[in-house]
């Protein structure tokens, strides 16, 4: 393909008249009225393939970022102050939970979070809640919930549970699975959660 054959042409009122065909002018042009302008069709069809692949690929890169947003976040100054969570811990909403591996009672686990400057998991949204169960599966995990012989249920940091959420069962310590937040006795060995705020 050379140049003129992608080169726009006018027609011309000097050199042709209405019903006239220009014998001039390439095989590639039809003849048209006065003042139209004529693409030769290999223009125009080399103009639509190469639209078509600038689309194609804005969609295959809008697609990708949502495919792969980590891929495309925006990375955080190194001067600024940034939360984080030490590591084998999550990180939500301000929070940072750490979910064992391991089985112990429910003292055991709270020791074991303190040690870390951490409590048995608190939580005070129905949010945090559900993003705890997705994260414990089926298995029973410690929170740090406890009720006292005849008293209220307490959280591990003092504060008055306001029932909130439905507890089953009517034992003293409190864990979450998937599915429920229910209680059995304090001695049984469970995995557990700690949570405490970002620093």
């Amino acid at each position: 393909m050379n140049s003129e054959d992608c080169s726009l042409t006018e027609n011309s009122s000097l050199h042709l008249e209405r019903g006239q065909q220009n014998h001039a002018t390439s095989s590639h042009f039809a003849t048209h009225r006065e003042g139209s302008l004529q693409v030769p069709v290999p223009c125009a069809v080399l103009n639509v393939v190469i639209i078509t692949i600038l689309i194609m690929a804005l969609i295959a890169l809008s697609v990708g970022q949502y495919n792969c947003p980590a891929q495309y976040m925006p990375s955080v100054p190194s001067s600024g102050h940034v939360s984080s969570c030490p590591d084998d811990w999550i990180g939500y909403k301000k929070k940072c939970y750490y979910i064992s591996n391991l089985t112990r009672s429910w003292n055991f686990a709270q020791n074991s979070c303190l040690d870390h400057g951490a409590t048995l998991a608190l939580f005070d949204s129905e949010k945090d809640m559900i993003f705890l169960k997705r994260y414990v599966g089926r298995a029973e995990h410690w929170i740090g919930l406890k009720k006292e012989a005849e008293q209220t249920w307490k959280w591990s940091n003092g504060k008055e549970f306001n029932n909130w959420f439905n507890l089953t069962r009517s034992e003293n310590c409190a864990f979450l699975n998937s599915r429920e937040v229910s209680s059995t006795e304090c001695g049984k060995n469970l995995h557990w959660i700690c949570s405490k705020p970002f620093k």
